[in-house]
């Protein structure tokens, strides 16, 4: 890394690498957080480069791509990238690292759950303020929420890509457990591009909660998809709902 770069006045971590993805300049928020560097693989955690080296060597469109890092002080954290390459054959790089506002979003629906099953509170204006939450945690991750009745809803968003299932996998298994739940409910509404290895990957999932004996439904399937996840019945037990709303409404749960 260089000690003085036209960067230097960006908020956020920004780099300027090469066609080998070697960091030719940075900003001084970059040298804060890794120090000096000279590959940006190397300030990747291993999960993510190859993921990183597919994605930026294809010259692909400005997309944020979700890559976990590791800063100076040995500190893992997830962070979007924003990517575009230059007409000197560079590429320009902005990190916008993520918060930790996942606990405190899932904790925040589980208290409006709780309220709204004790008080006389107005429900239509905290389902507005519930659905909004539901909406930012899909935007950080794939938690699993208890609906109670020995439900558990698993809201996924972004790609579906064999990684992804590979990283929530056992957290998802795990939250399922420790909830003792009977049917998981996997609602697709907020999916984006469906990778076909991704959908293998998900299968195994299911055919894994299936062995737990756990019920599976699906909810929010696009047009677009259908194709793809059709095969999902083959050998599961496996019911697909048209929407998430008319899951909850029919087992009347509550978010």
């Amino acid at each position: 890394m260089t000690s003085v770069s036209r960067f230097d006045e960006w908020p956020l971590p920004a780099f300027k690498l090469n066609s080998k993805l070697s960091i030719v300049e940075c900003s001084e928020e970059a040298r804060k957080l890794f120090g000096d560097c000279s590959a940006f693989l190397d300030l990747l955690d291993e999960g993510s480069k190859d993921k990183a080296r597919n994605f930026l060597s294809g010259n692909q469109s400005a997309e944020p791509l979700e890559l976990n890092f590791i800063s100076a002080d040995k500190k893992l954290f997830l962070g979007d990238v924003y990517s575009k390459w230059a007409s000197d054959f560079c590429l320009n790089l902005v990190l916008v690292p993520k918060d930790n506002r996942l606990l405190e979003i899932t904790g925040q629906l589980l208290s409006l759950r709780t309220r709204l099953q004790e008080t006389d509170y107005d429900l239509l204006l905290e389902k507005e303020r519930t659905e909004e939450l539901l909406l930012q945690v899909r935007k950080l991750s794939a938690p699993c929420i208890n609906l109670g009745k020995k439900h558990v809803l698993i809201p996924l968003f972004g790609d579906l890509d064999p990684r992804k299932i590979e990283v929530i996998r056992f957290h998802i298994l795990n939250q399922i457990y420790e909830a003792d739940a009977e049917t998981v409910i996997m609602d697709f509404t907020a999916m984006d591009k469906l990778e076909q290895n991704g959908v293998d990957y998900l299968k195994s999932l299911m055919q894994t909660l299936q062995i737990m004996g756990i019920h599976g439904i699906v909810t929010g399937i696009k047009p677009q998809h259908a194709q793809q996840l059709h095969h999902l019945k083959t050998g599961l037990d496996l019911h697909f709902v048209s929407s998430l709303q008319t899951v909850l409404a029919s087992r009347k749960l509550l978010l």
